[in-house]
């Protein structure tokens, strides 16, 4: 099985590192520079047994000098592995293809499935094997592995232990199947149903945190959003971005008429905490940046005026 790549260095570098009669990569199409793992691909493609495996960087694939060195390769089975862009068709037609992606397909295609799960506080998501096509994560199914949310994870931390365990998942899956005489029969794959839904990418500025919804939805979306580039709000005259934070408590429940009193999105300072008015429920800051200091929980309770 002559493998054609697109993507990222670590599944890369586990189909280099278990290379056999079986499966060989016959070019790379890296879809950015760095990533996990770079380093060593790197140096073992500049190694006397791998250099001549052709390589290119996110190439114009819609170029025909370039579709013709790569047709060269001629490959048995074409593998993307978080490219950052769609493959073209008439790359497609040089062999069957299949890709990984991070969710429960259908749902949530696209490229930010990590925060979509975790601002709607799913429980869990999965890794999906699919075939290639035209069309961004609509092929059929070929695998797909339950991967249960941890508790307080983040938009990020998700996103690289989706990534990480994708690229193993890919490495054991064509292993199998590269060991599998017939194995062009095996990769039909089940076509997708269900609801289909979009993951886009967030914009730094669509990051605001609106203080109308209520606290648990604050705080998935405060988690989604996090490490980077972080959800924000405004705090007075100055911009706050919020790091780090949970569903807060009062130290004495308010009556209505006291609750109504405080304004949504106020800041309330008790016990060296700082908690937000939501539209149900209050949020408690544990870590933000306010204009450009970057400060704890109780820190901003003192520069907010509180003990």
């Amino acid at each position: 099985m002559r493998i054609l790549y697109f993507g990222d260095p670590r599944a890369a570098l586990g189909l280099l590192e278990l290379e056999s009669k079986s499966l060989s990569l016959c070019g790379i199409i890296h879809g950015r520079a760095g990533g996990e793992g770079a380093k060593k691909l790197g140096t073992l493609l500049r190694s006397d047994q791998y250099r001549s495996i052709p390589r290119w960087r996110l190439p114009d694939l819609n170029d025909e000098y370039i579709n013709k060195e790569i047709a060269k390769t001629k490959p048995d089975l074409i593998v993307s592995v978080f490219y950052p862009r769609l493959i073209p068709a008439s790359i497609l037609e040089l062999a069957p293809g299949l890709n990984i992606h991070p969710s429960a397909l259908p749902k949530w295609r696209g490229p930010d499935p990590a925060f979509w799960v975790i601002a709607q506080q799913e429980e869990q998501t999965a890794i999906t094997i699919h075939r290639l096509n035209e069309h961004l994560d609509e092929g059929n199914i070929l695998h797909q592995e339950v991967v249960k949310v941890r508790s307080r994870e983040s938009g990020g931390a998700l996103a690289v232990r989706l990534e990480r365990q994708a690229a193993q998942l890919m490495v054991t899956y064509l292993d199998r199947l590269s060991q599998n005489k017939k194995w062009k029969n095996s990769i039909q794959g089940t076509a997708q149903s269900g609801e289909a839904s979009w993951a886009p990418l967030m914009e730094p500025d669509d990051l605001e945190i609106d203080w109308s919804k209520p606290v648990k939805e604050v705080d998935a979306f405060v988690r989604a959003s996090a490490p980077d580039p972080c959800a924000f709000s405004g705090l007075g005259r100055e911009l706050m971005v919020v790091h780090q934070g949970r569903v807060g408590q009062l130290s004495k429940p308010l009556s209505p008429q006291e609750l109504t009193a405080i304004p949504i999105g106020q800041a309330l300072i008790e016990e060296e905490a700082c908690l937000i008015r939501c539209g149900e429920g209050f949020y408690q800051l544990d870590e933000v940046t306010i204009g450009r200091r970057r400060v704890k929980g109780k820190q901003l309770a003192q520069l907010l005026g509180g003990v």
